[in-house]
């Protein structure tokens, strides 16, 4: 199973749509979580062009106000959802694949980016979270760094990082190590910033399901976030196995 997390700071540019139409059907994706999308609607045409003419099944958590916004969808040939659940920051799917009947939770999640509003979203993600009963991945732009080794620079506030870390914990979720990349994100000044805001996060119960998961930062492709591809492990193809290399950024 692959599925790829990716904040791509709107969709209208043609780069980013051949990017993920390209992605979708070289690495056969089961499922794409889109963020800061900017729209509360897309055409029939539009979806179907992203996901490289494969049917999916698509949700769309609405922006608030000029910002946000998330589009939520899976492969149906490979998973079936089996209820959704929105909330200001995230949105859940309950799916079952259809290889092995197994049943989990995806959630994708845009944290907020300004501060008065991050309580907010660490309260949503509790929510959305706590009081999930199946094994659940949970990925995307959470906002929030967890160290100052997440940054290439020393204006780190810890008070964020402090709660986000407790909460992390609380929910009993691990970080899948990200390769090829040591930050997600940067600014465009004369002397960047470099900021690990994107992640991916599964239940014990989860990994245990897929041991060999792996999660792997792809090239850019027009936004200022790496694109993150999670891979269960569970498809092998000797074969063709991609060049690594590891980048700053």
């Amino acid at each position: 199973m692959k599925g790829i997390f990716w904040n791509s700071r709107g969709l209208a540019d043609l780069a980013k749509r051949r990017f993920l139409r390209d992605t979708s059907v070289e690495e056969k994706l089961d499922f794409m979580a889109l963020l800061e999308t900017g729209r509360d609607n897309f055409t029939p045409q539009f979806l179907n062009t992203i996901s490289g003419g494969t049917e999916f099944d698509w949700h769309v958590l609405p922006p608030r106000g000029r910002s946000g916004g998330i589009l939520l969808g899976v492969n149906c040939e490979t998973l079936v959802v089996l209820n959704v659940v929105h909330g200001d920051f995230a949105v859940k799917f309950r799916v079952r694949s259809k290889i092995d009947g197994f049943r989990w939770a995806l959630v994708a999640v845009y944290g907020a980016a300004q501060p008065e509003l991050k309580a907010e979203f660490l309260a949503d993600l509790v929510r959305i979270c706590g009081d999930e009963s199946l094994p659940i991945l949970v990925g995307g732009d959470f906002n929030i760094i967890r160290r100052q080794e997440e940054k290439n620079n020393d204006n780190f506030d810890g008070r964020w990082s402090f709660m986000f870390n407790m909460i992390i914990e609380s929910l009993d979720l691990r970080e899948i190590d990200l390769t090829g990349r040591q930050f997600t994100w940067a600014n465009s000044l004369s002397i960047p910033t470099y900021e690990k805001l994107d992640r991916v996060l599964t239940s014990v119960e989860w990994e245990q399901k897929f041991p060999l998961v792996t999660v792997r930062a792809l090239t850019r492709a027009g936004s200022d976030h790496t694109p993150l591809l999670i891979d269960s492990g569970v498809k092998a193809y000797l074969d063709n196995n991609p060049r690594f290399s590891f980048e700053l950024f």
